[in-house]
């Protein structure tokens, strides 16, 4: 998925009605929860900015779920040289 808000890629990992419990009265939002690929932290955003990328797209450009099969070493940290996630080993 894409967020057309931020330009980030991720795995959707919720999309409907979430209530903020921070709210006083409680209130609900509709929103997508994105979380990066590979981990990290979820972030949220309005649905219609949620663009399926097609599964032929390279993992570099977040089409489909990257396994990491080939790392580098750059300023001293670990990545995958196919999507540039840093790799904590």
């Amino acid at each position: 998925m894409r967020d057309e808000a931020t330009g980030r890629v991720g795995e959707l990992m919720f999309l409907g009605d979430w209530e903020d419990p921070d709210a006083r009265p409680p209130r609900s939002h509709r929103l997508a929860f994105i979380r990066p690929l590979g981990g990290g932290r979820e972030w949220c955003t309005a649905p219609e900015c949620v663009t399926v990328l097609p599964a032929c797209e390279p993992p570099a450009a977040g089409g489909t779920r990257c396994t990491h099969d080939v790392i580098a070493r750059r300023d001293g940290k670990t990545h995958c040289r196919d999507c540039a996630a840093q790799i904590y080993l």
